[in-house]
């Protein structure tokens, strides 16, 4: 031990005094730093300096314009894009854009061509053609650039598709309302009209009896007003076919009435899921309000106000409801208590969303002027919010358990009844045909002929008071207004349907172990690589071996191997504390435990420069070129930039072994942050090389020294090497 001490001691009083030795020592300290400091200071935030970038994009689409409808799609695309900062568009003719993409003065160019538009509306007719966009990218020009530039390329196409299912969205919506606002102009003349062909039947019934009670009384004076029966039928038959014409319609009316309804009905529900669905947005997109707040406070006000908007929205789809509701169950004949549960419900989550909206406004306008959100308005904004959720999930259950139910029984109760009249009018049809085949058979039989026309009378006189009772029924049915009311339900605005239709679903995303930027990100990468260069940096300018003088003789393998790794270490972990609190203090990278980032620092230093250490002392240069190779494996295959799942299958299975692999694992915890006990087993696969390279410096290197002493003569006599 006195001896290993000595040589230490020996290294460094040298050094001290050496003005060139002190300055080469600096030098080899700090050098490593740099290496790190500048990979880690360039990608700090690639992704957001996107705009420079440069890609052209040229329009060249004729716009379509027929039916009435007028296209220019290209031309939305252009406006959109004029806003977009993703990338930095240039709007250009379309020669200049390939000429440009070629050329490299551009990434990448698009060119939207002239039929695009006409393509797009041939959805309108039998030829539909699928439309696309020209995309030309220089893939020579960077390796990186092109990924970026088909990520604005893929927000072109989805900006175009969403556009399309919006716009188509919102004509058919504005025709189905028009559809509905004539229903329910026409709607009373409709109802009306059906009544007045129920009384045109009945008066046709009221003169039919008549005439089969004078057929009767003609028959009972003699066979021969048998021909004169024969001339009344065909008035008959032409009064039944007008009642004929009444079943039709009534039966149009009740299946096509019932379809809506239900329909209807339903829609009443959807409004309710949709108001409930955007208050659980307001609920996730707060929490990101609150984080941001200290990092970009203009920012965060903006959002906060945002949320303003969209609870306006659910305000104002609950005031909708209420009157449509209201309305609905005034029409009613009798009021549904169901119905007046829910208003109230509907009332009290209305108060509370414009309390939120209060709540919210307050808040943005805090941020705005103090730069953050007190933790009591936080506190308070997270209630409120939960506070109207919850009372927009009461409506949601009362309306699913109880309205519902009710509205859909009132409604099958009402087209029951119109069922009814239905089955009645095809049973006088049924009728008029017994008659006739009756009449037809006079000839044989006078007597079965008046039983006949007798039977017939009393079924008509029992038609006629059941189509009287109708007749009042179906006019109960329009003076309550139900289809007109329930019409309103679905009478929503187009707008806002066709941006539900082009976007549905909005991504909720809920960051784990956030991290501020991509340089941060990358710090444990750039940072275990520094430690091990500047390991390679000193076993090339420092030497592994110790020379014996006068105060230091006989050392034993073990004495030397220790004595002038003390040095090496000392320098490594040097190296590694100044790029270590340089991440920390000089680059100011995101860093949740600085502590374990500088031990997870120190330790893999002390490991990687006693393996280089011992690689050089035992195999001399071959063994400094086995580090340098071990380097290169392991920028490949430690998984510090792209994932290790994406490297071919050598990579994969090598990772698991590899000192950066546990390095970089151990520093990535103290960055984002420490789940469990990852941090402490990422530090314990690392220590595990030590005892390894020990073996190999201390036990293998013995039988190599005589073989090391040949090879090193050899190369010496070659005077090159």
């Amino acid at each position: 031990m006195k001896n290993i001490l000595r040589i230490f001691a020996r290294d460094f009083k040298k050094i001290s005094k050496n003005a060139i030795a002190v300055i080469v020592a600096l030098g080899i300290s700090i050098l490593p730093s740099l290496y790190a400091w500048f990979n880690i200071r360039a990608c700090w935030d690639p992704y957001g300096n996107t705009s420079g970038i440069k890609v052209a994009v040229a329009n060249t689409d004729k716009g379509y314009s027929a039916m009435g409808l007028t296209l220019n799609v290209g031309d939305m695309v252009i406006a959109e894009l004029a806003k977009n900062t993703q990338l930095g568009w240039q709007f250009v003719d379309k020669d200049a854009a390939i000429e440009g993409a070629e050329s490299g003065k551009y990434y990448s160019a698009v060119v939207i061509p002239e039929d695009f538009s006409e393509k797009i509306a041939s959805i309108l007719t039998t030829d539909i053609q699928k439309p696309h966009i020209d995309y030309y990218v220089n893939e020579k020009k960077n390796a990186i650039a092109p990924k970026i530039t088909d990520k604005g390329v893929g927000v072109i196409q989805q900006q175009v598709n969403e556009t399309f299912i919006s716009t188509c969205t919102k004509v058919i919506l504005a025709a189905l309302n028009e559809g509905d606002a004539r229903l329910s102009e026409k709607g009373s003349s409709i109802v009306d009209g059906i009544v007045g062909n129920l009384e045109t039947a009945s008066a046709d019934i009221d003169e039919f009896s008549a005439a089969v009670s004078a057929f009767s009384a003609a028959l009972e004076a003699g066979g021969g007003l048998v021909d004169a029966t024969r001339g009344i039928l065909p008035e008959a038959d032409e009064l039944l076919f007008s009642g004929m014409e009444s079943i039709g319609d009534v039966q149009n009316l009740i299946v096509s009435s019932r379809d809506i309804s239900s329909e209807l009905i339903t829609a009443v529900g959807d409004t309710v899921q949709a108001a409930e669905d955007l208050a659980e947005t307001i609920d996730g997109r707060l929490e990101d309000a609150f984080s941001d707040a200290e990092k970009d406070a203009k920012q965060a006000a903006s959002d906060l106000r945002s949320l303003t908007r969209i609870n306006d929205r659910i305000i104002e789809k609950n005031n909708r409801l209420y009157n449509t509701l209201s309305a609905l169950n005034d029409a009613l004949p009798i009021r549904l208590s169901a119905v007046d549960r829910m208003l109230d419900a509907l009332d009290t989550a209305t108060s509370r969303q414009e309390a939120l909206s209060d709540g919210i406004q307050k808040a943005a306008d805090t941020v705005a002027d103090a730069g953050k959100v007190p933790a009591e308005m936080q506190s308070e904004l997270r209630q409120s919010a939960a506070d109207a959720k919850a009372s927009l999930k009461k409506v949601r259950d009362q309306y699913v358990r109880e309205v519902s139910p009710q509205l859909n029984k009132n409604v099958d109760d009402i087209y029951g009844t119109l069922g009814k009249f239905s089955g009645l009018l095809f049973s006088v049809s049924g009728a008029s045909k017994s008659l006739g085949n009756t009449l037809s058979g006079v000839d044989d039989t006078l007597g079965k002929c008046l039983l006949a026309l007798q039977k017939t009378d009393e079924m008509l006189q029992g038609a006629k008071g059941k189509i009287d009772s109708l007749i009042s029924e179906v006019r109960a049915v329009d003076g309550d207004e139900q289809l007109s009311k329930l019409i309103e339900i679905i009478q929503n605005d187009p707008e806002i349907a066709g941006s539900f239709m082009s976007s549905p679903v909005e991504i909720n995303t809920q960051k784990l172990y956030p991290i501020e930027n991509y340089g941060s990100a990358m710090t444990p990468f750039y940072t275990i690589l520094a430690i091990w260069v500047g390991g390679l940096i000193l076993c090339a300018i420092l030497k592994v071996h110790v020379r014996e003088d006068d105060k230091i003789r006989g050392l034993k393998p073990h004495e030397a191997y220790f004595g002038r790794y003390l040095t090496f270490m000392v320098f490594g972990v040097v190296q590694s504390l100044i790029v270590c609190l340089g991440d920390l203090y000089f680059l100011k990278i995101q860093c949740v435990n600085p502590g374990l980032f500088l031990l997870a620092g120190v330790t893999a230093s002390i490991v990687f420069t006693n393996v280089i250490y011992t690689l050089t002392i035992s195999f001399g240069d071959v063994g400094k070129a086995i580090a340098v190779i071990l380097l290169v494996i392991q920028v490949a295959g430690a998984g510090g930039t792209f994932p290790i799942e994406v490297t071919p299958s050598f990579f994969n299975a090598i990772n698991p072994y590899l000192p950066f692999t546990s390095g970089i694992n151990a520093m990535r915890e103290t960055v984002a942050g420490v789940y469990g006990m990852d941090y402490w087993k990422d530090m314990c696969k690392l220590l595990v090389y030590l005892p390894i390279s020990l073996f190999v410096g201390l036990v293998l290197r013995k039988p190599l020294i005589r073989m090391n002493e040949f090879f090193e003569r050899k190369l010496e006599e070659t005077g090159l090497m």
